[in-house]
């Protein structure tokens, strides 16, 4: 699916950009500063969806919707990618697909994408069959700035009360806006390992697999800094069909 990112700030163009190239099954083919030029450059990359600014300087990104409109047949859907939500209203007033707030998460974006494979007869996500592309790096916010981590620094991810918390090998602790699920579904899966629900650990920190009481295990990461995460005993067959263990190791 072709898309074109317009916004009259380079930094959230380049964001965005960088965000559509997590997903399975998007091109930016295109990108646009002004709504004028994005109108110049629509039919030319042949774009499926354009991601729009509203607030920019010259015609803005609401009147290019409604020019777009007026020839349905080759319009191609638009998102709106905004930081404010006063325009939502009149975003759906002109067919808008999806209306999304800045900062952008991933896990959204990509349910807009979905909408709009919907919207233009694409197949669903989860009828390609083949993997989603595994994320690489992920972004956290600290004081109001993302930072990019790549995973290979990534040790476990933790759900505390709902809040996705990211544990590093530096011993750093960083609050994610992604859910387990959307992470397990997302993840490199010979990488990273769900063993407990409200845990994914990397596969290869775990040092030693240890019973834990109750017919659970612990995953030992660190020995020196008795850092660890539950295995759930329901999900120890998984892990062992990943690192295999003796055939009567943790019986009763």
């Amino acid at each position: 699916m072709k898309a074109l990112v317009v916004d009259d700030e380079r930094p959230a163009r380049e964001e965005l950009v960088w965000l559509l190239g997590q997903c399975e099954g998007v091109e930016v083919v295109g990108q646009a500063p002004t709504a004028e030029a994005a109108l110049e450059l629509i039919h030319t990359v042949q774009a499926e969806v354009v991601f729009l600014d509203i607030d920019m300087p010259g015609i803005g990104g609401m009147r290019l919707a409604e020019t777009l409109r007026e020839d349905p047949d080759e319009a191609p859907a638009v998102v709106f990618v905004t930081a404010y939500e006063n325009h939502a209203v009149d975003a759906f007033g002109v067919d808008a697909v999806d209306y999304l707030l800045k900062p952008v998460r991933l896990e959204r974006l990509q349910r807009a994408l979905e909408r709009v494979r919907a919207r233009n007869g694409h197949p669903s996500e989860a009828t390609i069959e083949r993997p989603a592309k595994p994320l690489s790096r992920i972004s956290v916010e600290q004081r109001g700035v993302y930072h990019v981590i790549s995973l290979e620094d990534v040790v476990f991810f933790e759900s505390e009360d709902g809040i996705v918390v990211v544990q590093t090998a530096a011993e750093e602790r960083f609050i994610t806006d992604f859910s387990l699920k959307f992470l397990e579904a997302n993840l490199d899966p010979e990488t990273f390992f769900r063993c407990h629900r409200s845990y994914i650990v990397r596969l290869d920190a775990i040092e030693s697999i240890a019973p834990w009481g109750a017919g659970t295990y612990r995953l030992v990461l660190d020995r020196e800094a008795d850092l660890g995460v539950p295995l759930a005993r329901s999900r120890a067959n998984d892990l062992k069909s990943l690192i295999p263990w003796s055939a009567n190791a943790f019986d009763s």
